[in-house]
């Protein structure tokens, strides 16, 4: 698909460092990931702006992020990073109607993402928000789940 990341990532869970990933699909049935968040929370398809974040797990399905931009949060609907913002416990999606064998970031009762620009964005499209759906927007909605990326120092 030309204009999405196409980076090789390797999935794994919420705690330590890595990239917050976007990926579409459903169950099992399909996957693919397009693109990544920026330090301040913006989705992009341009893997060279994806910002390594930090995860610290605090039990089985509760966890806190932070980039570079500071502690990440969910603010009304939207997905933010930045310094002064407190803390947030995240959750994990616990139904099954995210991607099979992936942590997906649960916000409250709700997890799918999407954007009021381009759903999702091209490489060459600048990092846009990114927030809880309302199920109005064009597009893919995605889901966020933490990623190793091969050649990307994730640390």
């Amino acid at each position: 698909m030309a204009g999405f990341a196409a980076a090789a990532v390797e999935y794994v869970g919420f705690n330590g460092t890595g990239q917050i990933r976007t990926v579409w699909g459903y169950g099992d049935q399909y996957r693919a990931d397009l693109g990544c968040l920026t330090a301040a929370g913006l989705w992009t398809a341009d893997d060279s702006r994806c910002d390594i974040f930090d995860a610290v797990r605090f039990n089985a399905s509760t966890f806190t992020l932070a980039s570079s931009a500071g502690p990440c949060r969910v603010l009304g609907a939207e997905f933010t990073c930045a310094k002064g913002n407190e803390g947030y416990y995240f959750g994990l999606w616990p139904w099954g109607n995210s991607i099979a064998g992936v942590e997906c970031l649960r916000w409250g009762q709700y997890g799918l993402m999407a954007s009021s620009g381009r759903n999702p964005p091209l490489a060459t499209d600048p990092p846009q928000e990114i927030h809880l759906t309302s199920y109005i927007e064009e597009g893919k909605y995605v889901w966020l789940a933490f990623g190793k990326v091969e050649g990307v120092s994730n640390h």
